[in-house]
């Protein structure tokens, strides 16, 4: 397999303004978190780890490259699907919104 770099990903400036709603995303193939990635946050996040949680079947816990925690509910362990993150300690800064 032939390798390629990845490009670093081109940031707005700080007035342009971001459309749609912000989201950070994990794909899953057949129960593995593919931990890699920038997703629709500005900043972009990435995914470092992720891991099952023990405790809760079917959550999948996520630490981003910022050192915030996400999580996932009612992840299917098998096929193939895009998940959205959800911050563990409320509120993202990516998400406040900005006074006007």
């Amino acid at each position: 397999m032939e390798e390629h770099d990845i490009p670093k990903p081109t940031l707005l400036d700080d007035t342009e303004e971001v459309l749609g709603e912000p989201s950070f995303e994990l794909l899953i193939k057949d129960g593995v978190p593919v931990v890699s990635g920038s997703y629709f946050i500005q900043p972009p996040l990435s995914a470092v780890s992720a891991e099952w949680d023990a405790a809760h079947e079917n959550r999948l816990n996520v630490r981003a490259n910022d050192g915030s925690e996400w999580i996932a509910d009612n992840v299917p362990r098998s096929g193939r699907v895009s998940v959205v993150l959800h911050p563990v300690d409320g509120v993202h800064p990516a998400y406040a919104t900005k006074a006007l």
